[in-house]
């Protein structure tokens, strides 16, 4: 019984990243020119679901801690780098001339 109470265990620490990743997958697999709100707010709801289990973690004193803040750290950067929606890419060539 306590080999599976530590896979369960270890597997609950691994949870918060894999999620992170599909979320970061699903943002990234919509192109610029699509105008999809859902996979955005999907998105940055994951990202406020890391965020509590991160903050859980982080105040009980779990051993997965490391991990969970790293992950939210990633999401965070990868949230910022991508383009909104609906943004239109003209007005980048505007700026930059």
């Amino acid at each position: 019984m306590e080999p599976m109470i530590d896979a369960v265990v270890f597997l609950s620490s691994l949870l918060v990243p894999m999620l992170a990743i599909w979320a970061v997958a699903a943002l990234y697999t919509q192109g610029a020119e699509n105008n999809c709100y859902a996979t955005e707010i999907l998105y940055f709801g994951t990202l406020l679901l890391v965020s509590f289990v991160t903050l859980r973690t982080v105040a009980t004193n779990d051993c997965c801690w490391l991990i969970h803040t790293a992950t939210l750290g990633i999401m965070i950067v990868a949230g910022v780098m991508r383009r909104p929606a609906g943004l239109n890419p003209q007005i980048d060539t505007a700026f930059n001339s």
